[in-house]
């Protein structure tokens, strides 16, 4: 067996100080690009191994950040954590991400594990149901968090995430411009923020102009499809509480017979572009809302503070042919 590799003999071999070497595997300080190529490759040349585990032992944190997210199948989330990811490599950080499949004890699991890997922070979207013990603990551990996309009421916590509210308004006004006058919103679980408010935007556009129903219900394609066969009267236009909702509520709708419903979904995924007839939505620009958590939290990482930073992403209209129809009102 040859003897083992160190820095020190990577340094020497690239013609730097053991701490440019450094500096470069640990993305940090000023170091010009040929510097940086010329250390890297030369460890790969050497066959050099960063040990992170050691360097974690340290320094007693890593250049890991923690994401916890409730379903990694949901394409919101895979969008806003390309922009978190993006962002935390411009700062020498990576992401460790795991699924919490919205489940309460397995949360609590992730997040003890992630502690155990002594992750520099954390970026959280809570489990339904999630209260204030949650923060009790992070902050109990002394880890740098926020949380994402969903907010406790109950405390008030460094937060990123879209404005729900305003989503809700610019669906309803769209579909009251169209000519609707009964509105449905579909989908999400009871007791979620992020529906209580779009459900709350969705009534405010529509005070004095349309009638409105919502049902919560799985958000899912399959829930989708299960809500639009729960509807006894279709309305004249439709918000679904996320695009792949939208997509369940369209199928049904068409198996039903129902000619060219007005439907906007949430979150404008790159299949709502796809979908036939395509889908209007509204993006509540996950890339952005990503990296926006990523600048949160290293801010906090660097120069922390008590005051909580709060930062709401304006969502946008994003009108496509699935709104081109006309109000069943006005077709009968």
């Amino acid at each position: 067996m040859g003897l083992r590799i160190t820095l020190k003999d990577v340094a020497a071999r690239a013609g730097v100080s053991r701490a440019t070497a450094s500096l470069v595997l640990r993305g940090a300080g000023r170091v010009s690009d040929a510097t940086r190529r010329r250390v890297f490759d030369t460890m790969d040349e050497l066959g050099y191994v960063y040990h992170r585990g050691a360097a974690a032992l340290r320094t007693q944190r890593t250049d890991v950040v923690g994401v916890l997210v409730t379903d990694i199948t949901n394409p919101f989330f895979a969008e806003m954590t390309l922009g978190l990811e993006t962002e935390l490599d411009t700062r020498g950080f990576v992401s460790l991400l795991a699924n919490t499949l919205d489940d309460p004890r397995r949360q609590e699991h992730l997040l003890t594990a992630l502690r155990e890997h002594q992750v520099a922070g954390l970026v959280v979207v809570p489990t339904q149901g999630t209260g204030a013990a949650l923060i009790d603990k992070l902050e109990a551990w002394g880890v740098t968090y926020l949380l994402a996309t969903r907010y406790l009421e109950d405390r008030t916590t460094h937060y990123v995430g879209p404005d729900d509210t305003c989503g809700g308004e610019l669906a309803a006004r769209h579909l009251i411009e169209r000519g609707c006058r009964t509105l449905a919103y579909l989908g999400g679980p009871a007791g979620a923020t992020a529906r209580r408010d779009r459900v709350r935007g969705v009534r405010a556009a529509a005070a004095g102009k349309a009638e409105v129903v919502d049902l919560p219900g799985e958000t899912s394609g399959r829930g989708g499809m299960e809500l639009a066969n729960q509807l006894s009267e279709i309305p004249d236009g439709i918000v679904c509480h996320s695009d792949v909702v939208a997509f369940g509520v369209y199928r049904t709708l068409r198996d039903r017979g129902v000619p060219d419903p007005l439907v906007v979904g949430f979150d404008d995924v790159a299949e709502a572009a796809l979908w036939e007839p395509p889908l209007t939505s509204i993006s509540a620009r996950p890339r952005e809302l990503g990296r926006h958590a990523a600048e949160v939290l290293l801010r906090q990482l660097t120069s922390p503070s008590s005051d909580p930073e709060v930062v709401l992403v304006e969502p946008e209209l994003v009108v496509r042919r699935s709104t081109g129809g006309t109000p069943r009102h006005l077709a009968s």
